[in-house]
């Protein structure tokens, strides 16, 4: 069972505790969207960066080898190049397994397509650039944290022979084989990190 995405403000021991059970993943995707506290507040998002920091370090205490995935917008009107190196900062700081970014688009009718001081096309594509890659990097240093471990993974799909799924904590995974790995949950060594994740070998019986 993998959980869908929660808010900080949801996260509680008692809540947490339930990862006991083997049978939920270790992979929790707390929403941020923003990493600076100035830009919080004018999202009227109801949590703190504080209170987002806590409930990361209560799901790594009591469940540390997690996955912990995020959503991060760049751009929203006001967001000042401080603010912007804020939000990038503290996404570094809390070391996610995957960020997912997106930029700014205004819609018609919200209140914030009302707000002064929209951010230019160009400074948002500067500042995707500049999340992606640090989304990038953490992708690769969550997964290189588990090479040479064995670990089961569920595949999903193939590709020219190359079947992808992933572990319980989100680790996509790479294997090559002329065998139906559809929806079969089997034990791979991951031995190398490759692009958005890691590539594994068959462990096979004597």
């Amino acid at each position: 069972l993998r959980l869908s995405s929660l808010q900080p403000q949801e996260i509680s021991p008692e809540l947490i505790g339930l990862w006991h059970d083997q049978r939920l993943c270790p992979h929790f995707h707390l929403s941020l969207q923003s990493g600076s506290q100035g830009v919080l507040g004018r999202m009227k998002r109801r949590y703190s960066l504080s209170d987002y920091e806590q409930s990361v370090s209560l799901i790594r205490n009591l469940v540390p080898e997690a996955a912990i995935t995020t959503d991060v917008m760049v751009g929203f009107p006001g967001e000042t190049a401080q603010e912007f190196e804020e939000s990038y900062e503290f996404c570094q700081r809390m070391k996610f397994a995957r960020i997912h970014v997106f930029a700014y688009s205004p819609r018609q009718g919200t209140q914030a397509a009302q707000l002064p001081q929209q951010v230019g096309d160009k400074v948002k594509k500067e500042r995707s650039q500049q999340m992606l890659a640090l989304a990038k990097e953490s992708v690769h240093n969550f997964s290189q944290r588990f090479l040479g471990r064995t670990m089961p993974v569920l595949f999903e799909q193939q590709s020219n022979g190359v079947w992808s799924g992933h572990t319980a904590n989100y680790i996509k995974v790479y294997t090559q084989t002329t065998a139906d790995l559809t929806n079969k949950l089997l034990p791979l060594k991951l031995v190398e990190v490759k692009n958005d994740g890691v590539w594994g070998e068959e462990i096979v019986e004597m």
